[in-house]
């Protein structure tokens, strides 16, 4: 704290109007003076406060000059100057010997000088004088508390390095998506300023003080000060205190100044004005989410904002592999899977959010007939059948392989999907089917028996049939025999693709 005395008592270029009585101020009209004699600072070192209490010398302070002539003076005046102020005339005047009485005035920077009328060829010297004591004094203090508020900003951008996939049954088109999460600092915004404090004034010194006015500057802008309800002039007595608040919005820099004044000098005190943490540091901590229908709902991160400058980016990286057997044909067709991260601010506030899907594809079955064809093959059209197949002759029992054959109407044409494996021994018959990767087999039916074809009895009498569902194996085999083998299988649908 810094008090600034300031001793004064006088505002500028207005005569100080009120002195102590035995301090005579001249009020005579302009008169024309014969002479002057500059004081030489004699008496500098006359200082005696012990005479408080003698004629007009009082605990305020005092100075006593005299103006020695020993020639003919009629009248004189004092005129200060440098420190001092005002013109004084005689106090009184004894044998010759003119007597002043003024206020105290520094003394180092003090300038005086008697104007007379007549002649003169004596001395003027300061005689005795004292600074006072009992002395007016203030402590002035005050406080500066600064508040604002932070708000930070965020931004969040999403994306996938690879948004659809075509996932065919050979595996072809299995392959990795790669998520890319960044998160930008944007930097903050201070907002909400506010400036405010208490002003101390105490009496601390020897005499009550009647305070003319109050004035606090902030940053070079006068401010209201709020003291309750007083009015100026306002008598502070001494070892009193009386406190005053101030309360300013807006973001001042530099000082805030406050100036106490009194009738007898001016006090201040000046405190800078520091802005220091915010009040509210808001969204400065974010949470990083990332919600999405393959993974569900996780955290990413944690990120504060002052481990990043404006611009800088914290990125999340993170993936995932498709492939067509995790789907298989029950899961066939199309899946799109929802993937969004998003910042949190504080109280789960979404400060910015960014989406990427993929999407993805799942090659199906498209189901065809099928039957094995050996090389003693007949088609099922040659005797009058109105579907196609082949039943197969087997003549020595042993073990034959037999392609699979889909989709081949009338007997041309089709794809092989496997092979279908036939074991003849003694009169029993096992069959096996065994598919290529691609293909899928849904169900089969078998027949072994040795006619060419199954019968059914349809009335009374019984019919040869080529329909799978009335397959069977009959018993006991032996010598020549003949095989249908029926199968329902899946081939890749060949619309299949982008």
């Amino acid at each position: 704290m810094t008090n600034y005395r300031l001793k004064k008592w006088f505002d500028f270029g207005i005569i100080l109007t009120v002195f102590f009585a035995m301090f005579a101020i001249s009020t005579m009209a302009v008169t024309t003076w014969d002479g002057s004699v500059e004081w030489t600072r004699q008496g500098t070192d006359s200082e005696h406060c012990e005479y408080v209490g003698q004629e007009g010398r009082t605990a305020d302070g005092w100075m006593h000059w005299i103006f020695n002539q020993a020639g003919d003076v009629t009248d004189a005046e004092l005129r200060l100057g440098g420190s001092g102020f005002g013109t004084y005339a005689p106090t009184k005047v004894l044998s010759k010997v003119y007597h002043f009485m003024t206020p105290y005035f520094d003394i180092d920077e003090l300038e005086a000088t008697i104007f007379y009328k007549g002649t003169h060829d004596g001395n003027f010297v300061l005689s005795d004088y004292c600074p006072g004591t009992e002395k007016e004094e203030l402590t002035v203090s005050k406080t500066v508390n600064t508040t604002f508020n932070r708000t930070h900003d965020w931004s969040i951008a999403k994306s996938v390095d690879k948004d659809a996939f075509y996932l065919f049954v050979d595996g072809s088109g299995d392959g990795k998506a790669t998520w890319k999460v960044d998160v930008t600092y944007l930097g903050f915004v201070d907002a909400d300023h506010n400036v405010s404090g208490t002003i101390k004034i105490e009496n601390t010194g020897d005499l009550d003080a009647t305070i003319t006015k109050i004035e606090d500057v902030l940053d070079g802008t006068p401010i209201d000060v709020d003291c309750g309800e007083i009015t100026f002039p306002y008598l502070l007595v001494k070892d009193a205190t009386l406190s005053c608040t101030y309360d300013e919005d807006g973001e001042f820099m530099n000082d805030n100044v406050v100036t106490v004044t009194t009738e007898r000098d001016v006090y201040s005190d000046t405190k800078a004005v520091v802005w220091g943490d915010p009040e509210n540091d808001v969204h400065a901590t974010v949470v990083v989410k990332d919600q999405s229908d393959l993974f569900g709902l996780a955290t990413l991160g944690t990120l504060d904002a002052y481990d990043y400058d404006k611009g800088d980016i914290e990125k999340f990286t993170y993936d995932k592999m498709f492939a067509w057997e995790d789907y298989g044909k029950d899961l066939c067709g199309a899946e799109e899977y929802g993937n969004t991260a998003t910042v949190y601010g504080d109280d789960d506030v979404v400060l910015g959010y960014s989406t990427a899907n993929v999407k993805v594809y799942i090659q199906c079955f498209v189901y065809e007939t099928a039957f094995a064809k050996g090389e003693n093959s007949r088609c099922f059209l040659e005797d009058g059948f109105s579907r196609w197949g082949w039943t197969n002759k087997i003549t020595v029992p042993g073990y034959y392989e037999m392609p699979l054959i889909a989709g081949a109407g009338q007997c041309m044409g089709g794809t092989v999907v496997g092979t279908v494996k036939v074991s003849f021994i003694g009169n029993l018959i096992v069959v096996n089917y065994e598919l290529d990767a691609m293909y899928d087999l849904d169900e089969t039916h078998v027949y072994a028996g040795k006619g060419m074809y199954p019968l059914v009895k349809v009335g009374r009498r019984m019919v040869e049939t080529v329909a799978p569902g009335q397959y069977y194996i009959e018993k006991s085999l032996y010598g020549d025999i003949y095989v249908i083998a029926h199968a329902v299988v899946g081939l890749p649908d060949p619309s299949f693709g982008p």
